[in-house]
């Protein structure tokens, strides 16, 4: 995982879409620099999201090693597909 992930990235981990990520960064709830054309959110803020997620569809506890590597792997699947798509 990069030091820090897109919007759309984030999205793919939280199931939300990338304008959701943003209306949650703008209200104070997902951390994140705004960069010239957007927003970068640190890797730690999107394990917090991963965490809370996974805690809330399943109470399950996760080391944050695994689940670093369970985001790699998502954002790399996601970005295949949509290499793939255009």
């Amino acid at each position: 995982m990069d030091d820090h992930l897109s919007t759309q990235q984030v999205g793919w981990i939280i199931d939300r879409s990338p304008g959701t990520v943003r209306d949650k960064i703008k209200a104070g709830e997902i951390e994140a620099m705004r960069i010239v054309d957007g927003f970068r959110i640190p890797k730690a803020e999107a394990l917090r999201l991963a965490r809370e997620r996974i805690r809330a569809e399943g109470g399950l506890r996760v080391p944050d090693g695994d689940l670093e590597r369970l985001i790699d792997e998502l954002i790399a699947t996601n970005e295949a597909t949509l290499a793939r798509a255009t």
